[in-house]
């Protein structure tokens, strides 16, 4: 056998083994996620969000391997993305999960100095948010052939998403026995996070639930909207269809979607005199930014305010 050499030697900063290589801290971070329990929505988006920060990298012949990117590589990165034309919410987005990855890596000291540290999300502008006047939202429900499956089942999504809401993705999660009759809640078990909510539906709603399931039926699955073929009915199916109605409406000013009903709500919530603290249980937000920007922009106080303040109103 031949004999080691007694001499240490010391492999030079720049070398790159797999162990400190992209590919193989990226699956580290996946892993801490998965043990985290982040949900699969959250770690699909790191997933997303990572590779085109890297594909970007590489396509600029930038080395990716963590321990050389610098906060300067980042910093470029950033200005890039503004070059490219994309919105900051976009550019906002990349960010959060780069700064994910690299605080796991300088939690873990797998990089002696993070190089996302200095980073901060960029500016970003404030728009109006969209929503449904009242009319526009006669004129939705409208729409639907409620004489057929599809179209009393579309009646009833549109009425359940002004009723309480929910998100897309967790009205086509519900199942049947997530409606409590007596209490008069609905139990959300697929939002963002692993926190499950309750969120509450009046008479009006429960009626048009039960006239639903009357003509849903048994199926062999207890998911609550289904298709035509008993399938638990697809997210996209619903924008889609939400879209169509849109058109049929002829609602041209306001994006038709789920997502403006989710908005809808909370305008007529605040409106009504719903508080902060209600809006986020239901909503299901995690801080209060989101609400209190419904509550500035919707709340009837502001308009009764400059009421009595009104420089016009003063002058005549």
């Amino acid at each position: 056998m031949v004999r080691r050499s007694n001499k240490i030697i010391q492999p030079s900063d720049s070398s790159n083994t797999s162990f400190d290589s992209f590919e193989h801290t990226f699956h580290l971070f996946l892993r801490d996620c998965k043990i985290r329990n982040l949900s699969d929505h959250t770690i699909q988006y790191y997933k997303n969000e990572l590779f085109k920060f890297i594909k970007r990298l590489e396509s600029l012949g930038i080395e990716t391997s963590p321990v050389t990117i610098t906060t300067k590589i980042l910093e470029d990165h950033i200005l890039r993305m503004f070059d490219d034309g994309l919105k900051e919410t976009t550019i906002n987005a990349n960010l959060r999960a780069i700064r994910s990855f690299f605080n796991f890596l300088e939690r873990e000291c797998l990089i002696v100095k993070n190089p996302a540290k200095p980073l901060k999300l960029v500016k970003q502008k404030k728009t109006i948010i969209q929503t449904f006047s009242r009319d526009q939202i006669h004129a939705l429900l409208r729409q639907p052939d409620r004489t057929s499956f599809t179209g009393l089942r579309d009646y009833t999504m549109m009425m359940f998403l002004l009723e309480t809401g929910v998100r897309v993705k967790e009205l086509c999660g519900i199942s049947v026995k997530d409606i409590n009759w007596n209490d008069g809640v609905v139990t959300i078990r697929q939002p963002k996070g692993l926190r499950e909510r309750n969120v509450p539906i009046q008479r009006t709603m429960r009626k048009q639930l039960s006239t639903y399931l009357q003509i849903r039926g048994s199926v062999d699955h207890s998911f609550l909207f289904i298709n035509i073929d008993n399938e638990p009915i697809a997210i996209r199916a619903v924008q889609v269809n939400i879209s169509k109605y849109g058109r049929m409406a002829g609602i041209k000013d306001v994006r038709c979607s789920p997502h403006t009903f989710r908005h809808t709500f909370a305008k007529m919530s605040v409106q009504n005199g719903a508080d902060v603290f209600t809006l986020q249980q239901v909503l299901g937000h995690t801080t209060m930014d989101m609400v209190r920007n419904y509550v500035n922009m919707f709340s009837n106080e502001i308009y009764a305010s400059h009421r009595k303040f009104s420089p016009i109103e003063k002058l005549f």
